[in-house]
């Protein structure tokens, strides 16, 4: 007769430090309840005097975000409809107060960095179009948010009677030339949202009035989720 083998169901010590890997990963085990079972090695450093987890966050990824901007895949000039540029037109007949709007969209696989962003409105043709433009990645603070982000500008540009164009940049030197741009490059994840805003602020348009955003830049190498 064959002899009954014993089979261990034991969990090897490697088993439990991959169960504790899962458990961190997905938020159902804390550090502080990781460390107290002993397993495996956790990183600690020292953070004003006392002892912390070594942040990857901190001391990988955020390093990275300025890696991304040395690997140029792209170039952003405002040549592509639907892609960097964006026309938004005020159609003949539209009443003043009438709010319009489109957008751009980064591709999911694509990171962006940003220097400057233009919009550009036409002459008034019996209405007089302003344009702002808002961001997904900001939070509007306002009492009644825009669904779109938080606007750039406080408010729409208007340049009436003769149109005229906007420049909002981006970079170490652009606070120079005005003080709403800003000292640092706008980096735009995959799946990024950009959208113009576009209002007939005077009467009845007796013409459309195409308006047009566009961004320059560069398209990364996305090392950041």
């Amino acid at each position: 007769m064959g002899k009954n083998r014993v089979v261990t169901k034991d969990i090897s010590n490697q088993q439990a430090v991959e169960k504790v890997i899962k458990a961190l990963q997905t938020g159902s085990l804390t550090f502080t309840q990781a460390q107290a079972m002993g397993l495996g090695v956790l990183p600690m450093g020292d953070y004003k005097g006392y002892a912390a987890n070594w942040d990857i966050d901190l001391a990988v990824n955020q390093p990275l975000v300025q890696a991304e901007q040395l690997h140029i895949l792209g170039v952003l000039d405002g040549r592509l409809e639907g892609h960097d540029l964006l026309t938004v037109t005020i159609p003949l007949g539209s009443v003043a107060g009438a709010p319009l709007s489109g957008d751009l969209t980064v591709p999911a696989d694509e990171v962006w960095f940003i220097n400057a962003v233009r919009m550009v409105t036409p002459a008034d043709n019996g209405g007089s179009p302003a344009v702002n433009w808002h961001l997904s990645l900001w939070t509007d603070p306002a009492a009644t948010p825009s669904a779109f982000g938080q606007p750039f500008h406080a408010a729409g540009i208007n340049f009436t009677p003769g149109g005229g164009t906007q420049w909002d940049e981006f970079g170490i030197p652009a606070t120079v030339w005005d003080a709403t741009n800003k000292p640092m490059m706008l980096r735009l994840p995959g799946g990024t949202v950009i959208t113009l805003t576009v209002i007939n602020t005077g009467a009845v348009a007796i013409g459309a009035m195409a308006c047009t955003l566009a961004l320059f830049g560069s398209i990364g190498k996305p090392l950041v989720d």
